[in-house]
């Protein structure tokens, strides 16, 4: 067996695992690690059985990684897990924190832009129009997030 098909044997591995995993960054990093791993056990039993069939070993690494039914499974629950620690009370400190962080920058922000501008910018008006946009920027983050 050539290494062209050992290369498209583990790209249709590859391909199978992808079409059960969600389209994301996280995805696309994790397929590289599998390829990454996939092609290092590979390596490492050609160097230990130069002799043997390559289609034998490939088959044998592809095997014991699991099938794609099964990775996909195990990605399911690490996603589930991640969720999980996400909800914890910490996390409602972070976005307090946060929150009071971001009030705090937009009332400076505004006093300076009054300073600066001699009171030609009314404090309140800068402060509502900072607001507006720490806002929007948290509302675009959370549709990022959310598509991730």
């Amino acid at each position: 067996m050539s290494d062209n098909e050992v290369d498209r044997t583990i790209e249709n591995h590859m391909k199978k695992i992808a079409k059960l995993l969600p389209n994301s960054f996280e995805t696309e990093d994790l397929l590289e690690d599998l390829r990454s791993h996939i092609y290092e056990s590979y390596n490492e039993k050609v160097q230990k059985s130069p002799d043997d069939d390559k289609m034998h070993l490939i088959t044998e690494v592809l095997e014991a990684l699991g099938t794609p039914e099964e990775i996909a499974e195990e990605y399911g629950k690490v996603q589930v897990n991640e969720e999980e620690k996400k909800s914890t009370p910490d996390r409602w400190i972070y976005y307090t924190m946060r929150l009071m962080l971001a009030i705090l920058v937009v009332v400076l922000a505004s006093w300076v832009v009054s300073i600066v501008t001699e009171g030609a910018v009314d404090f309140m008006f800068a402060v509502v129009v900072l607001l507006a946009f720490a806002v929007l920027e948290w509302l675009v983050r959370t549709q990022q997030t959310k598509d991730a």
